[in-house]
């Protein structure tokens, strides 16, 4: 029998913590690993360098090694593949990263030009039992739309289900008893020339395994075909354990973190400084609101409005000078006020975005916003949101609320035509659909992610450098108390 134990999409939280609540919670990679059997092979899918508090840490001031590498080279780190948000800093934070892990780096889809990340298409494994198990790695080809040309300077991102096809006909001319596809990437219908999670089409190449990640999905073991495939979720709340058998039997399981299990021994002399010193600042008051910025449930908020939408629309339209401006809150509600620290901050805004400035036409400002529109379904007579949204994985965050716009949703007419009322500086954009105007929006939106596809044929008139967390952190801590601000003019209708 071989053990494989295998968990993506930690993005750092190595601790149990998730720096919001003062309670121990079961999550954190040191106490997952806690589950860990001797012997096994252990397999991380990625995204590690973006994320917790303690990574954004790390990078604003510049420690390394990252401790992730300490502690994956400290349980004996098998493999590890690079996620999307591992690209997030360029070259030379990713090979500095890499270069610290004594794991095998596996990606089959990234052409290194300059040579120094150490990757590789696949690797052979044995277990400790004798078992050889050929291991695949590729990451989502969406990185080549999510990631500036800066960030990807010395790198090639190429088709991840052609380069798996490749590396597993090349490594199973070794005759592993097994082979196992480690994809940082999951399951969807995109359609169009770049896919970003091409699950299924990887299935059906042929592996015995397809481990996949990416979308922060708790996806139980099951069947595609003759390959077994699952997810295990994000932030290191669970992970998987795979068995394999020499009579080609494999079982599988999803476990869930205790974190009161005892640390494994090769964590109990790991120093807590880091970690200390960044609750420590955490803790730090550095503004004020006069009353509160409001995220309610995320129903109630698409419905009614959310005063920290309209806080961050704002800022955004202040920093840009754009006409209108959109934002989405993510998947955890969350309300800043009337004392603000730096881990409200990033609790509030957990991601590393930048700001773009776009030109766009009325019509196509409509067709994404009937993507929004669609966030909502009626079900006996109550609104509801649409499983389109929380099916197979929660995104929240990919409803936008617009700022500089007074609008209508009527979510009793089919999708696609929801959108009634459009008025921007007095001009009915339904009745003018050519009239030009700017719109500010993150980055990650502006890749067109998330259904929001129209934008990418928006003209870019500015990129902006500075990342949102750090433009909140300097409004509160340079700026005056923060007003609660007027409540956009939506309604919507049912």
């Amino acid at each position: 029998m071989a053990d494989i134990w295998f968990t993506s999409d930690t993005h750092s939280y190595l601790y149990p913590t998730d720096y919001i609540s003062k309670k121990k919670q079961d999550m954190g990679y040191i106490a997952l690993s806690s589950s860990f059997t001797a012997g096994a092979i252990i397999v991380d899918g990625g995204d590690m360098l973006q994320g917790s508090p303690l990574v954004r840490y790390e990078m604003k001031n510049a420690i390394r090694p990252f401790l992730a590498a300490e502690v994956f080279n400290r349980v004996g780190l098998g493999i590890y593949v690079p996620g999307n948000h591992d690209f997030n800093f360029g070259y030379d934070v990713l090979s500095s990263f890499l270069s610290s892990l004594k794991a095998e780096k596996l990606a089959a889809n990234v052409v290194d030009d300059r040579g120094e990340l150490g990757l590789k298409r696949y690797a052979l494994i044995e277990a400790a039992d004798g078992i050889r198990i050929l291991f695949v790695g590729v990451v989502t080809d969406y990185v080549n739309i999510w990631e500036s040309r800066k960030n990807l300077e010395g790198l090639r991102i190429t088709d991840s289900v052609k380069a798996a096809e490749e590396a597993l006909k090349e490594g199973s001319s070794f005759s592993p008893d097994y082979t196992v596809c480690v994809y940082h990437g999951g399951f969807g219908d995109e359609e169009g020339e770049i896919r970003e999670n091409r699950g299924a089409e990887l299935a059906a190449l042929g592996f015995d395994i397809l481990l996949t990640g990416h979308q922060h999905a708790i996806i139980e073991p099951k069947h595609i075909g003759r390959t077994l495939t699952l997810q295990a979720g994000a932030k290191a709340m669970f992970s998987a354990h795979i068995m394999l058998g020499h009579d080609g039997k494999i079982d599988a399981e999803l476990v869930k973190t205790d974190a009161s299990l005892p640390l494994r021994s090769e964590f109990c002399d790991l120093s807590g400084k880091e970690e200390e010193a960044v609750m420590a600042s955490l803790a730090v008051p550095i503004g004020n609101v006069n009353g509160s910025l409001i995220d309610a449930s995320k129903l109630e908020s698409a419905i009614h409005g959310s005063s920290l939408a309209d806080f961050l629309n704002d800022m955004q339209l202040e920093f840009t000078g754009a006409d209108i401006s959109a934002v989405s809150l993510f998947n955890e509600p969350y309300s800043l006020g009337p004392v603000v620290t730096l881990g409200d901050i990033l609790a509030a805004y957990p991601f590393s975005n930048t700001l773009l400035k776009i030109r766009l036409t009325g019509r196509m400002l409509r067709q994404a916003m009937e993507r929004s529109a669609g966030y909502f379904e009626i079900e006996d007579g109550k609104v509801r949101i649409s499983d389109r949204f929380i099916i197979p994985k929660e995104e929240h965050y990919n409803y936008d609320f617009y700022r500089g716009i007074s609008y209508s949703f009527d979510i009793s007419r089919k999708l696609g035509e929801r959108v009634v009322r459009l008025v921007w500086n007095n001009i009915n954009l339904l009745e003018n659909p050519d009239t030009q105007l700017t719109m500010a929006l993150n980055s990650y939106r502006a890749t067109g992610t998330g259904g929001y596809g129209i934008y990418r044929s928006a003209e870019v008139i500015e990129r902006y450098s500075q990342d949102v967390q750090d433009l909140l952190i300097d409004r509160f801590s340079d700026g005056p108390a923060v007003d609660v601000p007027v409540r956009t003019d939506f309604l919507l209708i049912r």
